[in-house]
């Protein structure tokens, strides 16, 4: 059975090393529970050449990405898949940064912005010129994806794992505690309709997550989808935390998940 590597830091007021991060602390309490060999380090250099495919590392997106490269490995996992897209409500399309920063027709436009590229900067709605700030450097025109405005009362967090989803959790509070979200519910027979599209995607991941909202209309859309080898859990609990994660790596690595049971 292959090691769990665990991120760390130092807590200086409590004079001890801890997990680095929520999310990471939920997902070594779940793999504990598993039975897990647990392997603490501070820095992906530390255990960069002892890791292998049989292993998981508990890191950020862009530390694990290193690790899976070094297999030749690039995760993929489209925000938008093509069979979703009747689940969306709302047109999107492809852009650049600069075509949109030199445009005041688009940058005025209300548009939500997000990168195609990872997490080269965070997704948000573009009505002025100084919600560009932030937005990708002079060096680089970044790839974008551009889409209509929606108008969001209430989001949630649905983890997939093999096919299931084995929790929804609400997020939209978190990210703006004034909306009222707990007054809004998604309707459960849209998402089953979503479940059944997902699963006659031949390349669906083993495990991910699909974010949903609910609009003022009161119609229950998709958000996007999200990776699950480096995904904040919102909530779920550590044992269904580890096993989203157990799938999606033991899926990118090509290996017996061992802890599908």
């Amino acid at each position: 059975m292959g090691k769990v590597y665990l991120k760390t830091r130092y807590d200086s007021g409590m004079k001890m090393f801890i997990p680095h991060s929520y999310n990471i602390a939920n997902a070594m309490y779940g793999f504990r529970g598993l039975g897990a060999e647990i392997i603490p380090y501070q820095k992906i250099d530390e255990i960069y050449d002892n890791v292998k495919r049989e292993d998981i590392v508990l890191d950020y997106i862009d530390q694990c990405k290193s690790i899976f490269l070094k297999f030749g490995i690039v995760p993929d996992v489209p925000d938008y898949p093509d069979i979703l897209r009747p689940f969306l409500g709302r047109n999107i399309w492809k852009d650049t940064i600069d075509s949109i920063s030199s445009n005041e027709e688009k940058w005025s436009a209300g548009y939500f912005v997000k990168p195609i590229r990872g997490k080269a900067f965070v997704g948000k709605i573009i009505s002025s010129i100084s919600d560009l700030v932030g937005c990708g450097n002079c060096y680089e025109n970044y790839e974008v994806l551009v889409s209509e405005p929606l108008n969001i009362c209430a989001e949630w967090r649905c983890f997939i794992t093999y096919d299931r989803i084995v929790d929804v959790r609400p997020y939209g509070v978190l990210l703006d505690p004034k909306r009222k979200s707990y007054m809004y519910h998604y309707d459960e027979k849209v998402l089953e309709a979503m479940l059944e599209s997902f699963n006659k995607w031949e390349e669906r991941p083993a495990a991910c997550s699909m974010d949903i909202c609910v609009t003022k209309d009161n119609k229950t859309l998709l958000v996007e989808l999200n990776d699950a080898y480096s995904l904040g859990c919102y909530g779920l609990a550590g044992i269904y935390y580890a096993k989203l994660i157990s799938a999606r790596w033991s899926q990118l690595m090509c290996v017996k998940d061992e802890y599908r049971f």
